[in-house]
């Protein structure tokens, strides 16, 4: 009975350690000049415009909208 006590705490501790050894270690930032700092820096770069587009969109509707409703009378 205590091997198999053992065996479950050895094996519930082994994923728990691996686990926290990739989460600590897998949002590293690739080394500028590589292909991976590349590819990530492409998604970035494009998630960046993606929502920088939207944000501009939303600004004019706002802008477009907020002026035929004057409250301040």
């Amino acid at each position: 009975m205590w091997n198999v006590i053992r065996w479950i705490g050895y094996t519930a501790g082994g994923y728990a350690l691996r686990s926290a050894y990739n989460w600590l270690f897998e949002d590293v930032d690739p080394v500028p000049g590589t292909k991976e700092f590349t590819k990530e820096y492409r998604k970035t770069y494009a998630k960046y415009e993606r929502l920088r587009r939207i944000d501009e969109a939303y600004r004019k509707y706002r802008k477009r909208s907020d002026k035929g409703s004057d409250t301040t009378n």
